[in-house]
C-alpha cells in the first residue's frame, strides 16, 4: 500500500504521472466493461487463454518486470551489445519499470477500485485475482514502461516491442482480472513514465 511514497528514479513527483479518475460503476462506459468481461468469460477461445497464460507471470515467476528483462537480454544478444551498452540497457529499462511499479502502486490505493471478481455476480476468472486493488493494471503499467525503453534503444524494433505491451495488457482482461479501462490507462500511465527515463538517457551522450 506505501509502494507509492517510494522515491522515484526520474519523476519529480508521483502526482506527475498519476492517472484520471476511473469509470464510476453504473456508468455507461463501466457497463460496457462487464459486457465485455461477461463475453470473455462465456466464450473464452483457446487463443485468448493462451495470451492470458503466457503473460500472467504472477508468484513463483520472474513477474512481468522479469519477463521484459529477458526480451531485452534477447535482443543484446541479436544486437551483439558490449558490456557497457548492455548495461545502459538494463539500467534504463528497469529504471523506467521501478517508476512505472511506484506510479501503478500509487492509483491502486489512491482510488482503491474494485476488482471485476468483486463487482460482477457469479463472475469467474481463468487465474487467480491478486488482492490488490484493480486501478490501473501492473502489466500494463510495467509492460507499456519497457516497451518504450526498448522502442527507444531498438527504433527498428518499436512496433514489436509496443505489440506485445499492448498483448500484455489485454491479456489481463481475458484472464477476467481487470478492466479494459485499467489496461489502456495503465497502457497510456507506462509510457509518460517512460518518458523521463527515454530523456534521461537521451543527455547520457551514450547515442
Amino acid at each position: 500500500p506505501l509502494f507509492g511514497k517510494v522515491k522515484m528514479w526520474n519523476i519529480p513527483t508521483v502526482e506527475e504521472v498519476r492517472p484520471g479518475i476511473p469509470p464510476a460503476p453504473g456508468s455507461d462506459e463501466y457497463n460496457a466493461n462487464v459486457e465485455e468481461l461477461t463475453h470473455y468469460q462465456n466464450n473464452m477461445t483457446e487463443d485468448w487463454r493462451r495470451i492470458a497464460n503466457y503473460w500472467q507471470d504472477g508468484l513463483g515467476t520472474y513477474t512481468p518486470p522479469g519477463h521484459w528483462n529477458k526480451i531485452a537480454k534477447d535482443y543484446i544478444i541479436e544486437y551483439k551489445e558490449n558490456p557497457l551498452r548492455t548495461a545502459r540497457v538494463f539500467a534504463y529499462l528497469n529504471m523506467a519499470m521501478m517508476d512505472a511499479g511506484i506510479s501503478c502502486w500509487d492509483a491502486k490505493y489512491y482510488y482503491h477500485y474494485p476488482r471485476p471478481i468483486q463487482q460482477i455476480p457469479g463472475f469467474k476468472t481463468i487465474a487467480g485475482t491478486p488482492n490488490f486493488p484493480s486501478y490501473t493494471s501492473g502489466h500494463s503499467v510495467f509492460s507499456a514502461s519497457a516497451a518504450e525503453v526498448l522502442a527507444y534503444r531498438y527504433p527498428t524494433q518499436a512496433t514489436q516491442f509496443r505489440a506485445w505491451a499492448e498483448e500484455a495488457a489485454v491479456s489481463r482482461i481475458y484472464g477476467g482480472i481487470h478492466w479494459r479501462f485499467d489496461a489502456e490507462v495503465g497502457l497510456d500511465q507506462g509510457k509518460r513514465v517512460a518518458k523521463y527515463t527515454v530523456n534521461k538517457a537521451k543527455l547520457d551522450g551514450a547515442d
